[in-house]
């Protein structure tokens, strides 16, 4: 392992490997900084990026000691499709869709809970915790029955059930609060100061550590496109996490000359939740707060981004932008993805879709340009929304002439 220091994005007072939470000075997020020097070294005698698992691949710059063996589920590798009829539909050349779909949990929060449960059991944890808002629990639900953990789930009531029952399933405590996953999140700190139980929030502010394993995203989209590099990579944004650490993967790899110029990053939140745009278009760092949203796309819904600073830095230096789309827009941008390319998302994932073809239609993104749309979760665990958009059809008889009826297909005479 690599680490040289976790050092505060702010105030950049550095800290040894171990702490938890935030900078004690200013309490902002803290970064795991590595010697890149002895990184660089390691790469001359070895492969990045070859391994049985993530973090065997990636484990030059991840901070997991390796002094037991590794848990995995087989997340990452997710493949990097193309998305032709989307792409015409839209008005683009060129379109990929990192379909991190396929995680085992159905979710990108596979990546960072991989790495947050190796390190947690790296250190003799044996009760993990986490604030979320759906997915990120059910992630660790799973990572930790692989563990032997116990697991605590602390979410809204509003969360989508379906997140709720796989994180029971798999042996979790889940417990709803009447209160915001902001509140969530909160919690963590009481519960490990009174309980010692571990918190592995994908939150940068609450635990540093497995926020890096999103950033393995953007070490694959580079492998996977190294001739035909990406202009925009477009992420949902919510707490501010998963666009974060792709831009400090996409820099690493360009400081260990191991890819070129990083692409420019695009974050979309929902309308109800747009804290990044006024500070990115007025060319301050302050993240405003906003009061009880209210969007279907609950996995990007918060009041306030907990790792927004890092967001909004990562988008302003790569020469991106912050937009945000409404949910009537999302729905749209779900059905298109689904009937152009197969690929069922919930709406928040949706909502990169939504968001491209804004840009488009703009001027921003231009038709020649190289884009990838990172999906970051599966439709299957957000079914509610679906009930005002699709009605199931009544059943029929089991005949051709009341299938053909309902098919509307006249009859054919065969000689």
């Amino acid at each position: 392992m690599f680490v040289r220091a976790l050092k505060c994005i702010s105030c950049s007072k550095e800290y040894e490997y171990g702490k938890l939470f935030k900078c004690d000075v200013d309490h902002e997020l803290l970064e795991v900084v590595y010697d890149m020097d002895m990184v660089a070294d390691a790469l001359a005698k070895g492969e990045f990026g070859k391994g049985s698992n993530m973090i065997e691949k990636y484990s030059l710059l991840l901070p997991v000691k390796g002094t037991m063996p590794t848990v995995s589920l087989g997340e990452g590798n997710t493949p990097l499709l193309t998305g032709n009829r989307l792409a015409e539909s839209i008005g683009l050349k060129r379109l990929y869709l990192k379909d991190e779909t396929r995680n085992p949990s159905g979710t990108f929060k596979d990546r960072s809970i991989c790495v947050g449960i190796n390190v947690a059991r790296e250190s003799g944890v044996l009760d993990v915790s986490i604030g979320s808002s759906g997915n990120a629990g059910a992630s660790l639900a799973v990572y930790s029955a692989k563990a032997g953990m116990n697991c605590w789930i602390i979410v809204p009531a509003t969360a989508s059930p379906t997140k709720m029952y796989q994180g029971m399933a798999c042996g979790a405590r889940v417990i709803p609060i009447l209160a915001p996953v902001d509140a969530a999140l909160e919690l963590l700190k009481e519960a490990y100061d009174k309980w010692g139980w571990y918190p592995i929030p994908t939150s940068g502010p609450t635990n540093p550590y497995q926020s890096e394993g999103a950033k393995t995203c953007a070490y694959e989209i580079s492998s996977l496109l190294t001739k035909d590099r990406p202009d925009w990579v477009f992420y949902p944004v919510g707490g501010g996490d998963n666009i974060a650490a792709n831009w400090k993967g996409f820099e690493e790899l360009e400081k260990l000359d191991l890819a070129g110029k990083p692409p420019k990053l695009v974050g979309v939140q929902a309308s109800v939740c747009e804290s990044l745009t006024e500070p990115l278009r007025d060319g301050h760092e302050h993240i405003r707060t906003i009061s009880k949203p209210q969007t279907i796309a609950s996995s990007i819904c918060m009041e306030h981004p907990p790792t927004g600073l890092a967001a909004l830095r990562a988008i302003k230096k790569s020469g991106g932008i912050a937009t945000a789309v409404t949910d009537k827009e999302m729905l749209e941008a779900q059905a298109l993805l689904a009937s152009r390319e197969g690929i069922f998302a919930e709406p928040a994932s949706a909502s990169v879709v939504a968001a491209l073809r804004h840009l488009v239609d703009d001027g921003t993104v231009g038709p020649q340009d190289n884009v990838v749309c990172v999906i970051t979760g599966t439709g299957l665990k957000e079914t509610a929304s679906l009930k005002e958009r699709y009605v199931l059809p009544s059943p029929i008889q089991p005949t051709i002439e009341a299938l053909a009826s309902v098919a509307q297909i006249k009859a054919k005479v065969h000689s």
